[in-house]
């Protein structure tokens, strides 16, 4: 595979399942070690991923979603990492429940929001639309459509690639 993804483009990678679609973000982001070949990011890329099994982003079952948060950002104050988490929908006690018990659209806010105060300039998202209803997909396109870095996903979800690819690549 030879791609180049240019500044602020948002490339939506389609085809069946099996092909290696997951495989070639895992590679992109060097969360998988290449058989072959190389990738490299611009000058000054913060690259934010999103896993297909995002689970796997959120490995200590025991922790919260407040300790997650905090973690990424521990010069914030409380009222600071309460109010992002409350803005993904975390309220209350919810700060509190630990990561084992959260459902899987639960999980996939928490990430996003971890991923949202690193600040990336590039997002790479594998199957972003899994576990979220209508209403949180609503808003992660309008989120994404206003996002001014660069986007890579994965999505075998129509609409939603309609409504925010500016190019797609066609593994087949």
């Amino acid at each position: 595979v030879s791609l180049t993804v240019r500044r602020g483009e948002r490339i939506a990678i389609i085809g069946p399942n099996g092909l290696g679609k997951s495989t070639l973000l895992k590679i992109a982001t060097g969360n998988l070690d290449a058989d072959a070949g190389k990738v490299s990011w611009g000058y000054e890329t913060r690259v934010g991923y999103f896993a297909q099994d995002h689970h796997d982003l959120l490995a200590d079952g025991a922790s919260t979603p407040l300790q997650v948060i905090w973690d990424s950002i521990p010069q914030e104050g409380t009222a600071t990492v309460r109010g992002l988490l409350g803005r993904l929908l975390f309220s209350g006690d919810e700060v509190n429940k630990p990561i084992a018990a959260l459902s899987g659209g639960e999980a996939a806010r928490l990430v996003f929001c971890r991923i949202m105060v690193s600040r990336p300039n590039v997002l790479v998202l594998d199957e972003p639309t899994n576990h979220l209803d209508l209403e949180a997909i609503g808003a992660l396109v309008e989120s994404l459509t206003s996002y001014e870095g660069t986007v890579l996903f994965v999505s075998h979800d129509r609409a939603f690639v309609s409504a925010l690819a500016t190019r797609i690549l066609e593994v087949t």
